[in-house]
């Protein structure tokens, strides 16, 4: 759960016990839902307070800053403060009048809402504003929505990604411009060469893998997968968590087409559906847009992702599924099936062969521009769904929207996959972003 600065925002004049009983019950209220709060003992008050309070604040290290108008304030006292901690993700919340001895009752807090509400829209802030009682539960659902999107936000600076080969088969929407990445959405990508992970877990012995084999033996496994095979795949998870303890990376995208599936022969479904239940992000075919896709996503969510290819829709069902990769914890219970991969002359290994739990789902992605980003996203409903042609595992989507919506803001065929309803959470992303959110 991300840490959060709370600040009182006030006058002197109207700091009195109706503005620090609210102050306090919005700071608890918040802590109680989950969030970590640093809470500011004084509030602001005039410049010398906001300086040093927005000065600790900045020397914090957290991942946003409520902004609290607790009564009437003046602006430039609010803009001090607001100068100091502007680099990092702003909520801006006020609270309207409420009953109080048998009268209605202010602080000012809702003019001061609206008053530095229009400065900072002015200026071109990014902020979240709320305005609302502290002890309303939609209120403080949406303060911690917040809370989530604005530590995501930092965590995606934070990020590194493993980025082994290059974009497969020429997949245009899958390449990415890397230094827009990191300036605008934060990941930093690490280029390996696809030999720096085959030479890695070839020199690792039997012994080095036991964990990730006898991981991989609590699942079906059919005939036709010899203990080579599981070999091989615990060898390749083992030498990407190496990788990943030693670079110090979140996520990893494996160019598998042509490389691995057909020079090699051992496609990498099976270690990286295993990788993501160790918590690391895992995706192939070398489309970093979907894998940061997956860590916006599960930043957010706090949950294991998939991703799957849009391959087909009828009706407002959209069929998402992958070749070979699914993370285990994602499947039925008791049916995840590790199998031969689906006989074909440009394939050869293993993969995961079972379909995604049938569950309220939200499916994502992050989609280039010229010079910015957007996402696509909806929510729907999965359901009972077929492996595609036998094998592959796959998720069918009733959408609360429609096909043809998506159909005409789709852009590539490789979409995040969560569980559960997300969408509040993306859209508030998308506002402390200052990028567009477009749901269908």
């Amino acid at each position: 759960m991300p840490r959060i600065a709370f600040v009182t925002i006030a006058h002197n004049d109207y700091l009195d016990e109706l503005c620090l009983k609210w102050s306090k019950a919005a700071s608890d209220a918040l802590a109680e839902s989950g969030v970590e709060v640093k809470v500011m003992e004084k509030a602001v008050t005039d410049y010398l307070s906001a300086r040093e309070i927005g000065r600790s604040v900045s020397a914090m290290g957290v991942d946003g800053v409520v902004l609290f108008l607790g009564t009437w304030m003046e602006c430039p006292n609010a803009m001090s403060v607001l100068r100091e901690v502007e680099h990092l993700p702003l909520c801006l919340w006020g609270f309207p009048m409420f009953e109080h001895k048998g009268a209605l009752t202010g602080t000012g807090s809702y003019v001061s809402y609206t008053m530095f509400k229009g400065t900072m829209d002015r200026l071109g802030y990014r902020y979240l504003g709320v305005l609302g009682m502290p002890d309303a539960p939609d209120t403080i659902d949406e303060v911690k929505r917040f809370c989530v999107a604005a530590g995501a936000a930092q965590a995606m600076k934070r990020l590194r990604i493993g980025y082994f080969g290059y974009t497969s088969m020429g997949i245009y929407t899958g390449t990415f411009d890397h230094v827009l990445m990191r300036g605008r959405i934060g990941p930093e990508i690490v280029h390996y060469d696809s030999y720096t992970l085959i030479n890695r877990a070839h020199a690792l012995a039997a012994s080095d893998c036991s964990e990730p084999l006898n991981r991989l033996k609590m699942y079906r496994i059919r005939d036709d997968v010899n203990r080579d095979d599981l070999l091989k795949a615990a060898r390749f998870t083992q030498a990407l968590l190496d990788l990943c303890g030693e670079d110090g990376l979140d996520g990893v995208n494996i160019k598998c087409q042509y490389e691995f599936s057909k020079e090699y022969g051992f496609v990498m479904c099976v270690p990286l559906s295993l990788l993501a239940e160790y918590g690391v992000i895992s995706s192939c075919e070398g489309d970093i847009l979907c894998t940061v896709s997956m860590s916006i996503m599960s930043s957010l969510a706090g949950k294991t992702v998939a991703y799957g290819d849009s391959i087909n829709s009828e009706g407002d069902v959209l069929k998402l599924s992958s070749c070979g990769f699914m993370p285990f914890s994602m499947g039925i219970p008791g049916r995840q099936e590790i199998r031969k991969f689906l006989p074909h002359p440009g394939f050869s290994g293993i993969q995961c062969s079972f379909v995604q739990r049938p569950e309220r789902v939200t499916v994502m992605r992050l989609i280039e521009d010229v010079g910015d980003y957007h996402i696509l996203y909806f929510t729907g409903q999965g359901l009972e769904t077929q492996l595609r042609q036998g094998y592959m595992p796959a998720l069918d989507v009733w959408l609360d929207g429609s096909c043809a919506d998506f159909l005409k803001h789709a852009n590539g065929q490789h979409y995040a996959i969560c569980y559960g309803d997300m969408s509040k959470e993306i859209e508030a992303y998308a506002v402390l972003m200052g990028i567009r959110a477009i749901r269908v």
